[in-house]
This record gives structure tokens, sequence and C-alpha cells, in this order.
């Protein structure tokens, strides 16, 4: 597979963009950090990529919904790839869409696996709104067009919100802790280098640890200090695989006292020092 030569994108604004292929994403270059949302939807074909460090593969009637943070980099797609690409910048997308954060509790089952299958009438139903939004974008200088367009966009994440919702079982989680859940994953974002103390993110959450750590271990499979680990984990990853950082420099970056403490949590969570980790992904 290689990646096919650089179009034009299918169309754009400066709240929304929809492209034929993701190499003709301006803000993507590989490896590159997220700074949209971004929607990819694979009618026929594949694309291989690595996500957040972890090899992942798109094939025929899949999407996939990535938020800002994910880390992709060593994408190929095949050349009979036929799919589209819908990019949004978040701060747009929440001024139109208030309560966005409740994908979080869904997608946060797919944390490991963010690409899933549709059925037929799942893709025909993406395509349609895709078909509408970039026939939207292009004619712009029509009278409410923005209006129009925000009220396009809410059908295309409500309607992959309950793609999403409808794989997990039919679950339903209690509104507050769904809230608690989408404030908890803002503030590890937003803190995960400097902040990796239960007691810290449940005083922001007004909660107590154990509560926090209940919550989302019921909600997400993994307690607030795993998921704390994750985040730092993903980060130390990306520094040793795509920078020439030392590993000093990236224990300092994560603020950790000394580069032996930190090779000692990379290991223990791991199964691998920094340096061994970063010798097998040079030689791979």
């Amino acid at each position: 597979m290689s990646m096919p030569p650089t179009t034009p994108p299918v169309s754009r604004t400066e709240m929304i963009s929809v492209f034929r292929s993701l190499s003709d994403i301006p803000s993507v270059s590989f490896p590159s950090r997220l700074d949209s949302m971004l929607l990819a939807v694979c009618k026929q074909g594949e694309i291989s990529a690595v996500i957040d460090v972890a090899p992942r593969r798109m094939g025929p009637s899949s999407i996939m919904v990535l938020r800002p943070g994910h880390i992709i980099s060593q994408c190929r797609q095949s050349d009979d790839f036929d799919g589209f690409f819908i990019v949004a910048q978040e701060e747009k997308i929440n001024d139109i869409l208030p309560s966005l954060h409740y994908v979080i509790p869904y997608s946060i089952h797919y944390n490991a696996n963010p690409i899933i299958e549709i059925t037929a009438e799942e893709l025909e139903t993406q395509t349609l709104i895709y078909a509408m939004l970039q026939r939207q974008i292009k004619s712009s200088d029509r009278l409410f067009n923005k209006m129009a367009l925000s009220s396009m966009c809410e059908v295309l994440f409500y309607n992959t919100l309950g793609i999403y919702a409808s794989r997990v079982n039919n679950t339903r989680h209690n509104s507050r802790r769904e809230e608690l859940l989408s404030q908890f994953i803002d503030l590890i974002e937003a803190n995960f280098k400097t902040e990796r103390a239960v007691n810290f993110y449940a005083e922001k959450l007004f909660v107590t640890p154990k509560h926090l750590s209940a919550v989302l271990k019921e909600i997400s499979g993994k307690t607030a200090g795993e998921w704390i680990d994750h985040r730092v984990i993903l980060e130390a990853k990306l520094l040793l695989r795509t920078t020439g950082m030392n590993i000093q420099e990236i224990s300092v970056a994560l603020n950790f006292s000394n580069q032996s403490f930190f090779g000692k949590y990379f290991k223990h969570l791991t199964g691998l020092s920094p340096r061994e980790y970063r010798n097998r992904i040079s030689e791979s």
C-alpha cells in the first residue's frame, strides 16, 4: 500500500473541512498529534496507521473517531481506498454542540481500538451526511449558511455517537457519572505532565479519591490511577519514538524527580526500560 498523490481537499471552511485522502489534510504530517476532531469513514479498501503507538487497520465499512491529542504515524492507504475524512476544530464544535462531552463515555469503550465496523445502512447514512456537508460548504456565500452547517454538524456527530453507543451493550450510565468522566479526562489532558496523584484530580472534581476511582472503574474499566498512568506512558512512548530527546530530558519533561525513577516507572508499566523500548522501535 502507498499514499496516493496529493490532491486538493474536497471543500473546507474555518469550522469544518472535508477531504478524500488523509494526506490532503494540511494540519496532518506524520508523526502528528491531532489538534482537531477527526472522523474517518472507509467504504472500500483499507487504511493502516500507528495510532497512539499501536498499529491499527481500517477495512471496508468502518469508521474511526479521534479526539484532539491522539497521535498518528506511519499512515498508508490502499490504491483502491474509497472513503472520506471530516475534520472539525474542537472549539467550533463545542460552540454548536454544548453536550459533545457525552461522546467521551462511549468512546472510552473504544480507547484501545477507535475503529468499529458499521452496517450498510449506517454507512449509507454517514455518506449522505458527508454529501450534504460537501454541498453546503461549497455554498458558503448563501444566506444562513453558517446555521445550516451547524445543524449538519449536529446531525453528523450525534449520528456517529448513536453508532458508538449502540455497540456498548445498551449500557446506560447516570448523567452525573458521565459528566465526572468527561471532566476527569479533560483534567488529565491539561495536567498529566505535572500531576500524577489521584487526590489532585479528586479535589478538582469535588469528590473523594475512592468515589472517583469507583465511578471510573465502573464506566471505563480503569481506575483513576490507571488512567493517569496510561496517559503518562503514552506521552513517554511518543517522546521516545518520535524525538531525539535523551531519557534524562524526557524524565524532566514529564516532571519525574530523576531519570532512575522515570525508568522504574516506565518498566513497571510496560515491561521494558525506556532504552529497551527505544531500541526495539528503532529495530522494527
